[in-house]
Parts: structure tokens; sequence; C-alpha cells
């Protein structure tokens, strides 16, 4: 049943994240040409602004979702109806906090950049994202309860289907008007909508929800997101300075076209990012039963398979971007005034590696409510990555701040969460994992030193040397990934998978 759970999601999440990869490229290329890449670098400074205030949600909402595991696999209904009405109070003082604060701070925002650009109406834009990001959390809460009961398929589509609409209205706006005022108060209309609707529809598949509480929190439960709590708000603390100061310290430091420029990058990065992620999340929660219902050994065994398809997938995805981003930025999308020389687009891949072999780590951590025991490690990471970003800014400019973000990763994170995990989730040392861990990096390397280099031999440009750089940058990871690992035991288990898979079709 949890793997039927976690196929279902994971197909959905991708199929739509396909949809919101076109959506952005879409919405930033219209940003583009009928505007200017200000507008981009605006739109990633002020997403980092808002960032840094969604600090007021303290990782709650992700030690309440953990808190839920229990009381649903054990059809606890009042303590689920308890746990969601606390649930409702929390994101709705968290959303008018962040608008308040975020207005708050509008008279300040020119500081954050070096060079004002020629945009009159650049503290309405800010302000218009400050409420597009407050009421986010609005009527969203029940979308936490459709994935901790493994539907996940039904937010993501939901989600998805009025991104489609969302996205279609704001460019047919921007292209008449060009106007950005009202390409942003539509955005944030289809945000309200969107949560509006997942609200209706986890309301009619879970009648427990309609349900009004009456009782509170258990002591016991409460306790435990107290607790989980109190470890996530270092968490949140540390993955705000690590992923969204960079914007910040490249506004100030080197300028918003430079903001654009990386953003563009990002949109592409992130796009692959959060479609791989959409698998991780899709099998949260069956993880999470996991961990409540099966043995230690049982655990380490699935952790070992998602931690392969971790691998792969970054490995595959990681020598793809490094080969296809430039050339596609200069022959598809937006051409040669656009890009980054190839060092910060190496700089670029390695952090999207690092950051992403530690999904199936974290997935795990999660599951089975690892925050306390490694609270300060973000604190640790924080500042070894800000630290290094503003010193490094300084001397290798765009190249400096990514720098310092590998340097945090892998002084801190990289080595105690699977310390954590293996330690007080798995009761033994992680010697197997280290192993391996190093045995994929080393490898990772040589397969993206031999991808890139095969392209290099590549000449031309247009779509179709474009074409033929897909073709080997995909065909040739995958076919020596297979000749590597064809044999493994987690190979063959995924490949077994797929095979039932195909048979059913």
């Amino acid at each position: 049943m949890r793997l039927q759970n976690s196929a279902r999601n994971v197909k959905a999440a991708w199929i739509l994240q396909l949809v919101h990869i076109l959506g952005q490229l879409i919405s930033r290329t219209a940003i583009i040409k009928v505007l200017t890449i200000e507008y981009v670098g605006l739109s990633g400074l002020f997403s980092n602004v808002l960032t840094m205030l969604s600090l007021a949600e303290l990782g709650i909402g992700e030690a309440i979702i953990f808190s839920m595991y229990g009381p649903i696999a054990r059809n606890e209904r009042e303590n689920i109806s308890a746990i969601m009405a606390f649930y409702k109070k929390v994101y709705i003082f968290v959303g008018m906090f962040i608008m308040v604060a975020g207005l708050a701070l509008t008279p300040w925002i020119g500081y954050f950049i070096k060079d004002m650009p020629d945009i009159p109406e650049i503290y309405w834009i800010y302000a218009l994202y400050v409420i597009n990001s407050s009421v986010s959390y609005f009527f969203s809460y029940k979308a936490a309860f459709v994935t901790a009961n493994q539907n996940n398929a039904l937010v993501v589509i939901n989600n998805g289907l009025w991104e489609i609409g969302m996205v279609a209205v704001q460019v047919i706006m921007l292209v008449m008007t060009r106007n950005y005022i009202g390409y942003m108060i539509i955005g944030i209309a289809f945000v309200l909508i969107r949560n509006i609707s997942i609200s209706l529809l986890a309301d009619r598949k879970y009648p427990v929800l309609r349900e009004k509480a009456r009782t509170p929190i258990p002591k016991e439960i409460f306790g435990q997101i107290k607790k989980n709590t109190g470890a996530m708000v270092f968490h949140k603390i540390g993955s705000i300075v690590v992923f969204a100061t960079d914007n910040l310290i490249l506004s100030k430091f080197v300028g918003l076209v430079s903001v654009g420029i990386y953003t563009n990058y990002y949109t592409i990065t992130n796009a692959v990012t959060v479609f791989i992620n959409k698998f991780f999340q899709a099998i949260s929660a069956s993880v999470g039963n996991l961990a409540v219902n099966e043995s230690i050994e049982r655990q380490e065994k699935t952790f070992f398979k998602v931690l392969f398809i971790d691998f792969w997938m970054y490995t595959f995805s990681c020598c793809c971007l490094m080969n296809l981003m430039s050339p596609f930025i200069n022959d598809i999308w937006l051409g040669e005034g656009y890009l980054f020389d190839e060092s910060i687009v190496l700089l670029i891949v390695l952090k999207t590696y690092i950051t992403g072999m530690r999904s199936a780590t974290q997935t795990f951590k999660n599951a089975k409510g690892l925050y306390w025991q490694n609270k300060y490690m973000p604190i640790y990471e924080s500042l070894i990555n800000l630290v290094a970003s503003l010193v490094l800014v300084n001397y290798m400019g765009v190249a400096g701040v990514i720098l310092g973000t590998i340097i945090s990763s892998l002084t801190t994170c990289v080595w105690i969460e699977p310390h954590v995990l293996y330690k007080y989730g798995f009761n033994k040392p992680a010697k197997g994992f280290a192993a391996r861990y190093i045995q994929y990096f080393v490898v990772f390397l040589i397969l993206l030193a031999v991808t890139y280099g095969c392209n290099m031999l590549i000449d031309g440009s247009g779509i179709g040397t474009f074409i033929i750089r897909c073709i080997v940058s995909a065909g040739l990871p995958n076919i020596l990934l297979l000749a590597i690992y064809g044999r493994t035991e987690e190979c063959k288990y995924f490949y077994g998978l797929l095979m039932r898979k195909l048979r059913k079709q």
C-alpha cells in the first residue's frame, strides 16, 4: 500500500512539475522581453527578503505534520481535529505577521539594492510580493493533512491546474498592458483561489476535517510538537541564511542585473531540484509510516534504495545541467547577453548536487522526528555560509557567493545529518553510508567530466546542435550508471519496479 501511494504521488507530482517548469519559463520570458532583466532581479531579491521573514513559521509546520502520522495511522479522530485546529491558528498568525513585518520594511528596501533601477513603482511591487507571500498561508493548512495521508497527488493536481490558469492570465495581462502591478495582483488572487480550492477538496475527501475540535491537543502530542519546533527553529534559520541570502548579497555587492542572470540559472536548477524533490515529498508520508511500523533493518535497507535513486537522479540531472544550461539560455531562450562563465556554471552544478544528495537522509531523518538531535548544525552552517560569502564576493563576485554555500554544506550538513540519522535513528555507526557517499561522489565527478568532454567535441549552435547535446548529456551518464551499478541490489530493485509497472500498462 505504501509503495502504491508513493508511486501515485510521484507520477502526479512529476507530470504537474513539468507544467510548473513550462509556466515559469513562459512567465520569465514575458517579463524579460516585455519589461527588463531588472524586474527578474527584483523578483529574486524580494523573494529572498520574504523567505527571511518566513522564519516566523519557525518550522512548526513540519513538526505538526510529523505529529499527525501516529494519530492518522491509529485513526484517532479527536486528536486529528485538535491538531488541525491548532495548525489553522498558527498559520493565520504566521500569515498576518509576514504581512505586517514585511510591509514595515518597505521604506528600507532600497538598502539591499546597489544601483536603484529606473522602476518608479518598485515599492508597490515589493508590497504586493509581501501580500502574495502572506496570503499563501491562509486556507493552506489542510493540504498538510492530505499529504500526511499519503495522498499528495491531490494537492499537486489542484495546485498545478490553478497555476496553468494563473500563468495564462498573467502573461496575457503583461503583453497587453505592460503593467507589472496587474501581473502581481492576478498572482495574489490565484494563490487565494488555489488554497481555498484544496481546502474544499480536503473537506470533501476527509470528513474528519469538518469536525470541530472538542478537546485540546493531548499534552504528549503538544510536547512533541513543541520540542520538534524548538529544534526546527535552528533548522529554519540555517536554511534561510544558506539558501535565501544569495540574492541579497549579490544585489548589495554586485547589482540587480547579476541577480537577474543568476535568477535565470536558478530557475532552471530549481526546476530540476523541485522536480526531483517531488519524489521525496511523495514518499515522505510512506517513510513516516515505515518508521512507525517496521524494523530498523528494514528501514536501513529502504534508506539505501532511496539514497541510490537520489544519487542516480542528481548525477544524471547535474550532467545535463552542466552541458545544457548555457546553450539553452543562449540558443533557445534569451540570448548571449544572459550567460555566466563556465566556471560559475560548474559551481552552480556542484552546489545543486551537494544539496540534492541530502534529500534521502533528510527524508528519513524528518520521518523519524530527529530534529532536536542536530539542532545546532544549521547555526554553524549559516554562520560559515554568511562569512564565506561576504568575504569571497569581494574577490570572486557571483562565484564567491556560490562557493560560500558549497563550503558551508561540506563542513557541516554533508556529514552531520547522516551521523544523526544513524546514531539516533538506526542505532549504529554511519561507516556504510560514508563509504557509499564518497563512492557516489567520485563516480559523479568522473561522469560529469566525461559528459562535458564529449559535449566539447560538438561544434555549432542552434536548435539542431542543442538536440544533439541533449541526447549526449542525457544518454551517456545513464548508460554509464547502468554499466557500473546494473548488478547491484538497489538497481535490480528499481528495475523490477519499472518492469512490473510497464506490464500493467
